[in-house]
């Protein structure tokens, strides 16, 4: 991709485009609006960082710097849609953006209408705009530090030595002596350490523990001096990833500081006001020795080969160094890195080749020194090297081993049959399709509350005295006849009263005590009120309370209902039969079939702690629940689905027991003989010989080998490579040694 297409015609000086600089780090992201203008780049417009946490909030955090950022900018212009990505060295693999980040900045882009043009490395970016602030290569430790990791990335003399990440712990500095001793050498002196992240204040509190420690505590760790900490603030950290961008696509050195920068408080980059430049020391100019053992004699001569040497163009086919923990990372103006995903920016070679081939002299000349005592030093040397390169090849050639697994798309079949599973039977018949079984039971118990959803009105009945007026001969009423009261009141007769007679002028005259049938204060009748006496007409007898009647009362109150007590049982139940089914599978092996679907449950042990009525604010039950469940042999069973498919197995294809799947409906049972319905679902794979596809793919890189598998192998559909140990570029080959090769066929979901 020719990244210069997306800029405007620098001969047009009047035109100019507008792109997106979005940083995405652990838990943060930012956004900035950078140009191409007068040789430099700008970059006029920021957000601040903006938190996320899972992948879902990505998109929002992004949306909102992006907005941020673009609030202020002119309606005249056309916004920009074009973005540079900058990203942490661990979202980077192989100069290519890892495959599950990749996605990130792909939903990011659909999302949010933007198109990507490439993205770079946050700690090479750093490194390059510290370059062009300071007009000299960086030889600097560049720390992110993150909630969980430290992401350290080392410079030497502006070449990138590689990065590594480490896991926090409660001390910063444990941390960092760490990651520094990974690239801890003679050669690799650390003096110079620059922070970032998304959250400046943290940085200052890691910044001051930095300055707190002792480095003299770590041996290991080559200091000359206390290290230089330093802090790189968000708007800079934008700042780097636009002038990566422009550096690519119109070859600009510089971002104009009069609206990129504004002045940080405290011991940051670029903080000094701006002074005439003076000429970078060399390293020897600084007191540093290269390639030379400083314990000897200061007059022994240095090998002219050890000498350090500056070519102007770097040739990025040379060998780069690398620490043995961080892998090797090609040219990023290679053309592998242009065949899929983002584009890497070239703005930072790695190591010249002279330099890479001066080291090797050197270390060929510690190595003959051990041998200039003798006259066959040559001799010595060259075998020691043959025998080092017959081994390496050896090593190479039969140690690496690999497992391949090989996904194909299945062919689905499906069969039902019915069987039968005696739990008395010694043996198993397939002609009949009887299988033999045992029955596993056990029993559990437990106990639930809930609260009571019944209610129940509750209280006292009113009583009082009447007058019982009679027009006639005597008469007897026995206890309980009922005397009718107002709107349906009933009241009944507390005892058995004789009536005494009267005439229509002069009416007999009884007192008799009453109760009333219900609860209630509206039995609470007030004084002078008429009442009829059972079926008497009031021409014959009536009655009337020449006082009130009281002590009639209600409430409602929280009771026990049957709905409950039903409730509560089936939830009990349920739960009873669930770890009862639980217990039942741990008491399985490997080797047989549990058919849950014959589970049987029954309750015995019922207690409630109240009744249907009671009064009560909960319920509380104790349950015992009888399980069982019958049990059969999976070989068999898988044996007799396989019998039951072996008819409809089409030509190239095989049926394998692991591909069968079973699942059990229960028909019947009669004693000890239950009947299922039984579902077989299969897999079928293409009948592939794992053997030829060996032959054919040892030896070969990956890709080849699946270019292979694409073409060759029927139904493919992927492949999973893994390969030990991995082996960097060209060395990464699958073993030559079949045996070393495990290929396993699977199907596809």
């Amino acid at each position: 991709m020719d990244l210069k297409n997306f800029l405007p015609n620098r001969e047009k000086k009047s035109s100019k485009k507008n792109f997106w600089a979005v940083i995405v780090e652990q838990g943060w992201v930012q956004a900035g609006i950078w140009t191409v203008e007068d040789g430099k780049a700008k970059v006029p417009f920021f957000s601040a960082p903006a938190a996320w946490g899972l992948d879902e909030e990505l998109i929002n955090a992004t949306d909102a710097s992006l907005s941020s950022a673009i609030q202020e900018f002119p309606e005249s212009e056309a916004e920009p849609s074009e973005a540079v990505f900058g990203v942490t060295s661990s979202w980077v693999e192989g100069g290519e953006i890892k495959p599950e980040f990749l996605e990130k900045i792909k939903k990011i882009c659909t999302e949010l209408a933007l198109t990507p043009v490439g993205f770079v490395v946050l700690p090479e970016a750093i490194a390059h705009f510290i370059k062009s602030e300071e007009e000299s290569p960086v030889s600097a430790v560049i720390i992110g530090v993150y909630n969980d990791t430290l992401g350290l990335t080392f410079f030497k003399q502006g070449n990138l030595i590689g990065n590594t990440q480490v896991a926090r712990s409660v001390s910063v500095a444990e941390d960092v002596a760490e990651g520094l001793t990974r690239f801890a050498g003679e050669e690799n002196v650390f003096s110079r350490f620059i922070l970032y992240d998304g959250k400046e204040g943290e940085l200052e509190e890691v910044r001051q523990d930095l300055l707190k420690v002792n480095w003299d505590d770590y041996p290991k760790l080559n200091f000359l001096h206390t290290p230089k900490v330093e802090i790189i603030d968000h708007r800079k950290k934008i700042s780097a990833v636009a002038l990566a961008g422009a550096s690519e696509m119109a070859n600009i050195k510089k971002v104009d500081h009069g609206e990129v920068v504004e002045a940080i408080p405290g011991e940051n980059i670029s903080e000094e006001p701006e002074t005439e430049q003076e000429a970078p020391l060399t390293p020897q100019e600084s007191g540093f020795v290269i390639n030379k053992d400083i314990t000897k004699e200061a007059d022994e001569e240095i090998p002219e080969a050890m000498e350090e040497k500056t070519v102007s163009e770097p040739d990025y086919n040379a060998p780069s160094y690398q620490h043995e923990d961080v892998e090797n990372v090609m040219p990023v103006n290679e053309p592998p890195y242009k065949k899929r995903g983002l584009p890497r920016f070239n703005f930072q070679p790695y190591l010249e080749k002279m330099k890479g081939s001066f080291a090797i002299f050197g270390s060929l000349n510690k190595l003959f020194g051990a041998f200039r005592t003798g006259k066959n030093t040559l001799i010595i040397g060259l075998i020691f090297l043959v025998t080092v390169f017959i081994l390496g090849f050896a090593g190479w050639w039969f140690m690496p081993k690999a497992s391949v697994t090989i996904y194909v798309s299945p062919k689905q079949q499906g069969e039902r049959i019915t069987i039968k599973v005696d739990s008395g039977a010694e043996r198993s018949n397939f002609d009949e399709k009887i299988l033999k079984g045992q029955i596993l039971d056990t029993s559990v118990s437990g106990d639930k509350t809930k609260s009571t959803s019944g209610t129940k009105t509750v209280g006292e009945k009113a009583k009082g005295e009447v007058t019982i007026y009679r027009v006639g001969s005597k008469l007897d009423l026995a206890s309980g006849t009922v005397i009718h009261g107002p709107s349906n009141l009933d009241f009944t007769l507390d005892n058995d009263v004789e009536v005494a007679s009267g005439s229509a002028g002069s009416a007999g005259t009884t007192k008799a005590s009453v109760t009333a049938e219900d609860i209630g204060a509206q039995f609470n009748l007030a004084a002078d009120t008429n009442f009829t006496v059972d079926n008497y007409s009031t021409s014959d007898m009536e009655a009337k309370n020449e006082s009130s009647f009281s002590g009639g009362t209600s409430r409602e109150i929280q009771a026990v209902s049957d709905e409950d007590q039903k409730t509560l049982s089936d939830e009990l139940k349920a739960e009873l039969t669930d770890k009862a089914k639980e217990d039942l599978k741990a008491s399985v092996n490997e080797n047989q079939f549990l058919i849950e679907e014959s589970l049987t449950a029954t309750s015995s042990g019922v207690k409630f702690s109240n009744k249907v009525g009671d009064e009560a604010d909960s319920l509380k039950l104790d349950l015992t629940i009888d399980a069982s469940v019958v049990v059969i042999d999976k070989t068999e069973m898988l044996e007799l689905a396989s019998k039951a498919l072996s008819d409809k197995v089409p030509s190239g294809f095989i049926l394998r027991e692991e591909q069968i799947d079973v699942t059990f409906e229960f028909d019947s049972k009669r004693g000890k003989i239950y009947e299922f319905n039984v579902n077989i679902e299969a897999n079928l794979l293409p009948d592939i010989k794992t053997e030829e596809v060996v032959k054919q793919i040892r030896g070969k890189y990956p890709e080849i080998a699946k270019d292979f598998m694409t073409k060759d192998v029927p139904g493919f559909v992927r492949a999973e490579i893994r390969i030990k140990p991995n082996l960097p570029g060209k060395l990464n080959t699958l073993p030559k040694v079949a045996k070393n090769i495990e290929v396993e066929i699977a199907a596809e979901k």
